[in-house]
């Protein structure tokens, strides 16, 4: 009995031994670490994503006097201290940094005002009295005036882009010789950007640019809202609106009447859900419910565009 015992404690610590070791090969799979992810994640970001990365407003301890803003709307004007000039006119007009300084709230809390002038009437003086604390300033990354576009972040924009060829995605096309009046546009085309000009507060940069395909028919210039950096208000980035790579040699299994299609946001019956998210973009949302002949897929969009599919090709549809 005494063997007996000793030989079966003897096999349950050889099978121990076996367990702990890598026997079962799942141990040299490597075990996945922090900097792994983030490596992976690394991998994964396009040149897009990271060219015009370096481009972000200075922390305002940086600000210089002289430093412009675009005034983009007469709404700015309520900002103001009954101290400034008169403002009733002043949306598109530009505005001059000329300094900060401390303001007592009457709650005995310094908090930081804002001088500008006007670029073109130095004698008018304007006074916005930030929601930041002059204790903050320094450790500040940013300082968002409201109802402006920062002109030296125009100028950067304009320098990166200016003379570049590019393939463009969206097709929120406008028009700068109406106003920036929305018009027709076109997706994964070529297209030459001319200039960058400040845009609104929301969308702060505007690309023109020049289609360089002629069958197209474009001879004047168009433009497009654009953004920066990474807070929440910025979802109109260079990588939603631009590609440096042809977008049409990625697909050459697509036919080239179904392409004429998609560069002008069109779909017709049997094309695949590739093709219409190409021509159409990412549904807002998408619904499968059964048919006689399995599974189908609506595709809703915002605006009430919807795709149904059978069998994955498109069978009707409302644009």
């Amino acid at each position: 009995m005494k063997s007996g015992k000793t030989t079966a404690a003897a096999a349950g610590i050889a099978f121990a031994i076996l367990a702990g070791s890598c026997f079962t090969g799942i141990e040299n799979t490597g075990r996945i670490t922090d900097s792994d992810v983030r490596r992976r994640h690394a991998s994964d970001i396009t040149p897009e994503q990271t060219f015009l990365s370096a481009i972000a407003s200075e922390p305002p301890s940086a600000w210089r006097n002289g430093k412009p803003f675009r005034v983009t709307d007469k709404r700015f004007s309520i900002l103001l201290t009954p101290a400034s000039a008169s403002a009733t006119d002043i949306a598109g007009r530009d505005i001059l940094f000329a300094g900060f300084r401390p303001y007592s709230s009457i709650t005995g809390t310094k908090i930081l005002e804002a001088t500008f002038t006007d670029s073109k009437q130095p004698a008018d003086t304007f006074f916005y009295r930030t929601p930041m604390l002059v204790s903050a300033m320094d450790k500040a990354k940013e300082l968002v005036i409201p109802f402006t576009v920062d002109l030296d972040l125009v100028a950067r924009a304009d320098s990166a882009l200016t003379g570049r060829t590019l393939y463009i995605i969206s097709p929120m096309w406008l028009d700068p010789a109406d106003s920036m009046k929305a018009c027709e546009g076109f997706r994964h085309i070529e297209v030459r950007v001319d200039t960058v000009i400040a845009g609104t507060d929301v969308y702060p940069l505007a690309v023109v640019f020049d289609v360089t395909d002629p069958r197209l028919a474009i001879t004047s210039p168009r433009a497009i809202y654009m953004t920066l950096g990474n807070s929440r208000t910025a979802t109109r980035n260079f990588e939603t609106i631009f590609s440096f790579t042809n977008p049409r040699k990625r697909y050459p299994q697509v036919s080239d009447d179904v392409w004429e299609l998609i560069i002008r946001s069109r779909v017709r019956k049997d094309m695949t859900r590739d093709e219409c998210r190409l021509a159409l973009g990412a549904p807002s949302q998408i619904e499968r419910f059964p048919t006689s002949s399995g599974m189908a897929e609506r595709w809703r969009y915002t605006d009430g565009v919807y795709l149904v599919f059978d069998d994955g090709y498109l069978v009707n549809f409302r644009l």
